[in-house]
């Protein structure tokens, strides 16, 4: 029975019991009722240790271990510092993923604190009555309009007229929800009931309001994101999966639970490298608060689901790197050695992971540890970044995303040069690319940058320059290592010679328009040009009929490699 029992640490906020943390460890379930009760100058105004566990009918029942009242302090909430905000002209932007989430960066404090979602303040009435009564409101719509303007040119105080209007079209409309038969009568938490309920209703709103109302039971936001994650998982989960998948990302926007489910890391550095294990969608067992939310969130990347939250993860990652906390506060003296290693994750071949935004935010982050500032500082720390970097292959994809990068704009010459000094001093395949990959390693991250450049916004003159010098190390590299000819053995039977030819034209390693991929595709030419060829290709084989499917499945062959008849 164990493994039926759990233990719930509830904290009671204006005579309102809610569950704040789930264990299933006694030990570490007390230890936090500890924390709580020894407060002598909490948020809340009691905390209880709560034993639950399952019977046999399936049935939960509780107990309260332990209660004790706690003495409330009264803090004020402010704004958090923000220095974007999301475009609002219509009323979807408004109720967009990028308005939740500039909504949740600006009150992050105040939704800390309550433990509520910006949706919940969108949909639910109450929470939303309450906020435009507070002194947050105000200097919070002043803050976004005056954001909103600067980016759009237009006024910043009819912006601010438009703000409060359009918020109070919303809260009407979300009212007309609540006061609706079906709303009042509303108690399930099953999705199913939520969107029959929803769809009673026939409102535009009707469905978010309606599973806010089963979130704002919750008041941690664990406890909304394991909610959500339950409905994900259910049969109308999938139908609803985008709604679903923005309330997530909506509720992943929060640094702090972000930092409460990684759990305990050594440095940032490691953190940001969980993280992205997580995007990656590789499986990772969850150390801190929400473990099956963490394995859910991976096997789900895994599978290109939840792109929304993935985004929002992304996002987080790249505005630590930019930001000023150390990557190895612990220590110090690893902090270029955690760099590296994370700046070698993020750049591949076929592009750097997060774009000009992460070129951007590493770039900043290692001009903070050069003494030299201002403009000169920038042009230093892209130079000297570069010349820390160990291959054509990490620098290529940074400076094509650099170059799409405010900083890059603002020193186009040194990009510019970089590259051209990069080409110039290329002499060989090892120049790109590590001495112990195998060769066709090696020519798969030449093919990747082919097409990285070829897909870039460089210049037509600078896409030239870097793809005849990527095509040159190619040709090079298959007439110094013979590989054509190693692949093309004369003392091989021709069948075998013309179908390895044209596989390895097919396989993908060369880039499609090179000059390499030419020299292989001749050497097939010039078997089909020789003499005799279908009698040498069908050779013993003496069944006219088979020797005619032999033809055509080579002929098949080869047009799937990208010959052209």
């Amino acid at each position: 029975m164990a493994g039926h029992t759990k233990y719930e640490i509830r904290l009671s906020d204006q005579d309102r019991w809610f569950v704040e943390k789930v264990f299933q460890d006694q030990k570490m379930a007390e230890r936090l009722y500890t924390d709580y009760a020894e407060d002598d100058n909490s948020e809340y105004d009691g905390v209880q240790l709560v034993r639950v566990w399952t019977r046999a009918d399936k049935m939960e029942v509780e107990k309260v271990v332990k209660e004790q009242r706690l003495t409330r302090r009264n803090i004020p909430v402010r704004l958090a510092n923000i220095d974007e905000a999301a475009p609002c002209a219509h009323r979807d932007d408004y109720l967009g993923l990028n308005a939740r989430i500039t909504m949740s960066r600006l009150l992050r404090n105040l939704f800390d604190r309550e433990g509520t979602i910006a949706s919940e303040l969108l949909y639910n009435h109450d929470k939303a009555k309450r906020f435009m009564a507070g002194d947050l409101v105000s200097p919070a719509i002043d803050r976004v309009s005056t954001l909103q303007a600067r980016d759009s040119g237009l006024d910043s105080r009819k912006r601010r007229d438009d703000i409060f209007v359009e918020i109070q079209a919303i809260m009407d409309d979300v009212e007309k929800i609540c006061k609706t038969k079906a709303y009042k009568s509303f108690e399930s938490k099953d999705l199913n009931k939520v969107v029959e309920t929803a769809n009673a209703i026939g409102k535009p709103m009707a469905l978010p309001a309606v599973m806010c109302k089963v979130l704002v039971q919750y008041r941690s936001v664990e406890a909304k994101l394991q909610q959500v994650l339950a409905w994900l998982e259910s049969d109308q989960g999938e139908e609803l999966e985008y709604e679903l998948d923005g309330l997530i990302a909506e509720i992943m926007s929060s640094a702090t639970l972000i930092q409460d489910m990684l759990g305990p890391q050594r440095n940032l550095a490691c953190a940001l490298s969980t993280l992205l294990d997580w995007v990656d969608g590789k499986a990772v067992k969850g150390t801190g608060a929400c473990a099956e939310a963490v394995e859910a969130f991976c096997r789900l990347f895994s599978q290109d689901r939840l792109m929304q939250t993935r985004d929002i993860l992304f996002d987080f990652i790249i505005r630590q790197l930019a930001g000023k906390q150390p990557l190895s506060r612990n220590d110090p003296a690893m902090e270029e050695k955690e760099f590296l290693r994370l700046f070698s994750r993020l750049t591949l071949p076929c592009g750097m992971t997060g774009g000009a935004e992460m070129a951007e935010a590493l770039s900043r982050r290692y001009g903070r540890s050069l003494k030299q500032g201002g403009e000169s500082g920038e042009r230093m720390s892209i130079k000297w970044l570069i010349e820390m970097l160990p291959d054509g292959a990490s620098c290529l994809p940074y400076l094509i995303a650099l170059r799409d990068a405010p900083l890059g704009n603002a020193h186009p010459d040194v990009v510019k040069q970089s590259m051209s000094q990069l080409c110039n001093m290329a002499r060989t395949v090892g120049d790109f690319c590590a001495d112990d990959l195998s060769a066709k390693e090696k020519l798969v991250c030449l093919k990747d940058l082919h097409v990285l450049v070829e897909e870039s916004t460089l210049d037509e003159s600078e896409q030239k320059m870097i793809l005849s010098t990527l095509d040159r190390l190619v040709e090079k590299y298959l007439m110094d290592t013979k590989l054509i000819d190693k692949l093309d053995n004369p003392q091989a039977a021709l069948r075998d010679r013309a179908i390895r030819m044209v596989q390895f034209c097919g396989s993908g390693v060369l880039w499609e328009h090179g000059h390499a991929m030419a020299l292989a595709r001749k050497r097939v030419v010039d078997h089909l040009k020789g003499k005799s060829f279908i009698e040498k290709f069908t050779e013993g084989e003496n069944d006219p009929v088979q020797k005619e499917i032999m033809i055509r499945d080579f002929y098949r062959m080869m047009a799937e490699a990208g010959f052209k008849s």
